[in-house]
């Protein structure tokens, strides 16, 4: 028996209270809301390092993270404070998990052991070849817009009819050809053995309500801990009820009032009614906020309490007294432009040093009025995550 020495963590004084409890005391269905800046990451390691410390193994932990790269953070930090590596651990995205369960166990429901994974790019090209096909091409949407109406189909386990009559009411016309592009793409699939992103999480559903193969994955898995479960869309909320069936220790973190890719299907009704699927399960908040102001809180606090359905919560800072917000309303996007580069040109003029203002847009497009008043003042401005609007091909 391979036995671990572990350094004596000292959990109360690395956490606060709540933080502790959660570590401590997550065993069955359990809840955390966690509040912005609230130090959920730290809370999902050390519940890990906790677990480790029992004595439970590491490839009978789950870890559901909502990038590869946040599970690889989080393992190394686990690696820090227990002193090796947990090696056996399984975290990752669902996709990352869904890949190696599908290569052991795929088998079992005839899917072979070697496919290969389309990427979103390969997706959308060989939905194109079959578009191609049709006479009346010119009328269809682009081929990406219908690959969303193909993964918005299966994530949320709705029919493709329902998907364009509720959401996209303008392709209605264009339903039956859809449904046809549909069923070709999943024939085109299985002649050349090719899983894309929404096969992966649909053959581990499977997967899982297999009888056999279903009981043996739900058996192995004692802890299941999922980051980010309000971006969580309704086949995964199945495929996490299906893994948690056997031993039922299930943690889920996340805040109803940062739910944001329903776009991609994802409902924040998965946790909303985790109470009402797991009568039994234990609520705990994390609502101290280690990132913002007062102010700032007092501000979110107030928009959050409009919501009709939530946990009710109140973020308490622990910082100093800051400036209060102001909101500005603009008459469109060119006002608001004007008004921000102005009130730049203001605080640069006043002494403010420009590497410390920042400007957030909700997408990359938006800027592009910014920039152009940004120029007009003659701003110098940095573009994180792009080429500025000037410097992209089309423009120059």
């Amino acid at each position: 028996m391979n036995i671990r020495t572990f350094p004596g963590i000292d959990y109360e004084n690395r956490l606060n209270e709540k933080q502790y409890e959660i570590v401590k005391n997550a065993n069955g269905p359990s809840i955390v809301i966690a509040g912005a800046g609230s130090g959920k990451t730290r809370v999902l390691v050390y519940r890990v390092c906790y677990l480790l410390e029992k004595g439970v193994s590491p490839s009978s932990i789950m870890l559901v993270t909502f990038t590869n790269k946040a599970a690889n953070e989080m393992i190394e930090r686990v690696k820090e404070i227990v002193g090796f590596y947990p090696k056996g651990l399984w975290a990752g995205t669902f996709h990352h998990i869904a890949n190696i369960l599908l290569r052991i166990y795929g088998k079992e429901i005839n899917l072979p052991a070697n496919f290969t994974i389309l990427d979103e790019e390969d997706s959308i090209a060989l939905i194109k070849e079959i578009v191609d096909k049709f006479h009346n091409k010119e009328e269809f949407p682009h081929p990406g817009k219908v690959k969303s109406f193909l993964s918005l189909s299966v994530n949320t386990g709705e029919p493709i009819r329902d998907i364009i009559n509720t959401r996209f009411i303008e392709y209605s016309h264009l339903i039956h050809q859809i449904e046809t592009i549909s069923k070709e793409y999943a024939k085109r699939k299985r002649e050349l053995n090719l899983l894309d992103y929404d096969d992966l999480l649909l053959f581990w559903y499977r997967l899982m309500k297999d009888e056999k193969i279903g009981r043996k994955i739900s058996e192995k898995f004692m802890y299941i801990i999922v980051d980010e479960y309000h971006d969580t869309n309704k086949l995964q909320a199945q495929i996490l009820y299906q893994v948690a069936k056997v031993h039922r220790n299930i943690m889920v973190v996340g805040d109803d009032a940062q739910s944001i890719y329903s776009f991609r299907g994802a409902t924040v009704n998965n946790i909303l009614e985790f109470p009402k699927i797991y009568p039994d399960a234990k609520i705990f908040y994390l609502d101290i906020n280690y990132r913002s102001t007062p102010e700032i809180l007092d501000f979110a606090n107030d928009i959050i309490s409009h919501n009709k359905n939530q946990f009710p919560k109140n973020l308490k800072s622990i910082r100093k007294s800051g400036v209060k917000p102001v909101v500005i309303k603009c008459y469109d996007i060119k006002e608001e432009a004007i008004f921000v580069s102005r009130r730049i040109y203001q605080l640069i003029k006043s002494g403010a040093d420009p590497s410390e203002i920042a400007v957030l847009f909700r997408s990359r497009y938006q800027s592009a009025e910014l920039e152009i008043e940004l120029n007009k003042l003659k701003i110098p401005y940095v573009i994180r995550g792009g080429l500025r609007f000037f410097e992209q091909a089309h423009i120059k």
